[in-house]
C-alpha cells in the first residue's frame, strides 16, 4: 500500500524533519519549542540544509529574565 500522506522533495523522496540538523540560531529563538511553529521551522531548516550560511526571517530572539 502506498503512503501519500506527509511532506516529500522536488523528487518524490519522502522528508523525515528527524534527520535535519538544527542550526545554533533555532536554540535562541523564541519560536524554537513552540508546536505551532514547527512545520514552518522545519520546511525553513529544510530548505536550507545544504546551504553555507541559515538564514531565518522568521526569527524571534528569546527575551532574558534579567
Amino acid at each position: 500500500m502506498e503512503e501519500i500522506n506527509g511532506f516529500y522533495d522536488d523528487d518524490g523522496n519522502k522528508v523525515n524533519f528527524n534527520l535535519i540538523s538544527k542550526p545554533t540560531l533555532c536554540a535562541g529563538c523564541k519560536k524554537n519549542n513552540d508546536s505551532n511553529e514547527e512545520l514552518l521551522c522545519n520546511m525553513t531548516r529544510f530548505d536550507q540544509r545544504n546551504d553555507p550560511e541559515f538564514i531565518c526571517h522568521a526569527f524571534e530572539a528569546m527575551l532574558s529574565a534579567d
